[in-house]
Parts: C-alpha cells; sequence; structure tokens
C-alpha cells in the first residue's frame, strides 16, 4: 500500500500546481461567467438574444477582437443554438439568438485566437 501512495500523491501535487500556475480567473467585469480555455481567459455574456465573448490572454491583457473567430453554442429552453461571433469591440466578439436565452445559461465557445484553438464550457443554473 506505501508504494501506491507516493505516486499518488507526487500525482495529485503535479495537477495542483498545473492548475494553480494560471492563478484565480479574473473577475468577470462584464457581469458574465468566466472560464479559462487553453492559456486565454473568456467571459461570456449572454443577454436577451446577444452573445458576446470577451477575450485576455494568460497575462490579462485584452486580445485584439480582430485577431478572433468563432462560434458559441448556446442552449435555451431544451434546444441547441450555434451562433456564428464577429468583432464587435476592442476584445470581444459578439453573434445573435434566435431566440431570447433565460436565466440558466450552458453554452460551449469555441473561438481561433491568432489561430490558436480555445474551447470552453459555461454552465450557470440560475
Amino acid at each position: 500500500m506505501k508504494t501506491h501512495a507516493i505516486p499518488l500523491f507526487l500525482a495529485l501535487s503535479l495537477a495542483t500546481g498545473h492548475v494553480l500556475a494560471h492563478g484565480e480567473a479574473p473577475q468577470a467585469v462584464h457581469g458574465g461567467l468566466v472560464q479559462e480555455a487553453q492559456e486565454m481567459w473568456l467571459e461570456l455574456v449572454v443577454k436577451g438574444t446577444e452573445v458576446t465573448v470577451y477575450v485576455l490572454d494568460e497575462a490579462r491583457k485584452p486580445v485584439p477582437a480582430s485577431q478572433i473567430v468563432g462560434t458559441a453554442t448556446v442552449l435555451v429552453g431544451g434546444k441547441s443554438y450555434k451562433v456564428d461571433l464577429s468583432p464587435t469591440g476592442a476584445n470581444s466578439v459578439q453573434g445573435t439568438l434566435p431566440v431570447a436565452a433565460t436565466s440558466q445559461i450552458v453554452a460551449t465557445v469555441s473561438l481561433k485566437i491568432g489561430g490558436k484553438a480555445a474551447t470552453a464550457r459555461f454552465t450557470n443554473k440560475a
């Protein structure tokens, strides 16, 4: 038993170090949900039919919207909607849902940021 405890402890301590390497998530400046995605920070804001994703790099600096393309798949009322996202602000991309979202958000955002893929899943059970 003792021989298994040391490798398990070592594996867990290495995994924890990796998670803490990027620090805590930045605050949601725009009132959305924040997730890490491949060394980037994404903030998803869904209001009515509007879907906006703000992007910060690993150092929490805004990524120019001109470098961002992608989609969001949002679940509304049990139905999934794919939304194309286009640059709209300094560091955000935006798209429109065909129906208004509820207060419960379940979404997957898939972006290419400067040619690098970044994907995050967001869940807010209101």
